[in-house]
């Protein structure tokens, strides 16, 4: 196994393609899930807009997505945020992540954080907000392994749980 961090590459459509089709109906994490791939092509330079900062939704902030892949499967995906907006300090934080359901429970999540969090402390972020709903335990669990620290809880739509790293010297 050849665990990395990658950015996204048209090498890797057929494998973003079955992850899409194995999240089925599935709440997306992180957000770039979400984006039309039907043009795989448009659907990387729209990544590339997003990390420059270029033509963002409202209320949306540059990130930068990761891959976690293995060989030329993807395993899991990570978007980086930089700078946050008011509303993403507030809810959503610096970092979102997901796994593939198929990889889930082999300690992906965690490998996949650990290297997203060393790629913000690399662009000089020392403290890191990181959120998820209290009832996604697995999550709040690969967040406390990266040695996050529970700061708050806020309630939305649901409870949400805030989490905050600091770099160590």
């Amino acid at each position: 196994m050849s665990l990395r961090l990658v950015k996204p590459h048209p090498k890797f459509r057929e494998s973003y393609n079955n992850y899409i089709n194995e999240l089925a109906d599935e709440e997306r994490y992180p957000l770039t899930l979400d984006f039309d791939h039907t043009d795989f092509d448009k659907f990387l330079n729209k990544l590339e807009q997003y990390e420059k900062g270029q033509f963002l939704q409202e209320e949306h902030v540059a990130n930068i997505t990761y891959w976690l892949v293995d060989d030329h499967e993807i395993i899991g995906v990570a978007n980086l945020r930089p700078q946050l907006n008011a509303q993403i300090q507030h809810c959503g934080g610096h970092i979102g992540f997901g796994i593939r359901p198929s990889k889930r429970r082999q300690n992906f999540g965690a490998k996949l954080l650990e290297l997203t969090i060393e790629e913000a402390w690399g662009l000089g972020l020392t403290e890191l907000h990181i959120h998820c709903y209290k009832s996604n335990l697995a999550s709040a669990k690969v967040i406390q392994a990266n040695n996050g620290c529970l700061d708050s809880e806020i309630t939305l739509d649901q409870v949400i749980q805030r989490y905050v790293l600091n770099k160590t010297v």
